[in-house]
C-alpha cells in the first residue's frame, strides 16, 4: 500500500473527492521529499493538535464540548495517535452565503491544530495536511468576497495567499502566543486523563483572552 492511499484510509467519511485529490497530492509530495518520518503522529502532538483547536475555537465563540486523544492502527505506520475538539453545535457550511468573518473565524480554527503543534514545536512536514487544505480552501471563499474584482489571475491569487496567512495562520498562531497560560494548564489534563470535558474545560475555556484585532 502506498503512503498516500495508507493515510487517506484515515480520513473522515464524507470528505469531499476534489478535497481528497488536494490531499493525497500534497500527501506524495512531502512522502517523497521527507519519507515516513513526516507523518509519524506522537502522543505529545495529538495533545498540542487538539489544544489548540480548542483554544482558538472558544476565541472566535465556537462552543467546546469535549477534546479527546486516543491512538489507532494506520496501514503501514503502526500505532498513531489523534484526536478530536468536538463543538456543541456541529455542523457549519461555507460559501457565498457565509460571511467573510464566518469563513476567517472558521478557517483559524481549523488550522488551529497545526498551530497548537507549531507552538509547541512538534509539528512535522506531513502533519495535518487535510486541515491545512480544508482551512485554506475556506480562506479562498473570503478572498472571492473581500477581493477587487479587477484582478488578475495571478494578482487574486496572491492575495489570496495573503490573506490566508495574514489573517487565518497569523492570527491563529497570535492567538495561541496570547493564551499560553490556558493551553498548557489544558495541556496538563489532556495528557493525565486523554479526554476533558464539562465544567473542567469549560472552566479553562473562559480564561482564554480575546487579542486585538
Amino acid at each position: 500500500m502506498s503512503t498516500p492511499h495508507a493515510l487517506l484510509s484515515i480520513l473522515p467519511k464524507g470528505t469531499p473527492p476534489e478535497l481528497i485529490t488536494v490531499i493525497e497530492d500534497a500527501t506524495r509530495r512531502a512522502c517523497d521529499r521527507h519519507g515516513v518520518a513526516a507523518f509519524t503522529a506522537p502522543r505529545e502532538a495529538a495533545v498540542m493538535h487538539e489544544i489548540g483547536h480548542a483554544i482558538v475555537g472558544a476565541h472566535e465563540g465556537f462552543r467546546i464540548r469535549q477534546i479527546t486523544i486516543y491512538s489507532q492502527s494506520a496501514p503501514g505506520f503502526g500505532q498513531v495517535w489523534g484526536g478530536r475538539c468536538m463543538e456543541a453545535d456541529g455542523t457549519w457550511t461555507t460559501g457565498p452565503d457565509s460571511s467573510v468573518d464566518e469563513d476567517l473565524r472558521r478557517a483559524r480554527f481549523i488550522i488551529a491544530g497545526l498551530a497548537g503543534e507549531a507552538m509547541a514545536g512538534v509539528d512535522k512536514p506531513g502533519s495535518s495536511i487535510d486541515e491545512l487544505a480544508l482551512s485554506q480552501l475556506v480562506g479562498i471563499n473570503a478572498a472571492v468576497k473581500l477581493a477587487d474584482p479587477g484582478l488578475s489571475d495571478a494578482e487574486h491569487s496572491a492575495y489570496t495567499q495573503r490573506l490566508w496567512h495574514e489573517q487565518v495562520w497569523g492570527v491563529a498562531v497570535a492567538i495561541l502566543r496570547n493564551n499560553y497560560k490556558p493551553f498548557m494548564k489544558l495541556a496538563e489534563h489532556l495528557h493525565q486523563n486523554e479526554r476533558v470535558h464539562g465544567g473542567k474545560l469549560h472552566k479553562i475555556l473562559a480564561q482564554v483572552k480575546r487579542i486585538a484585532s
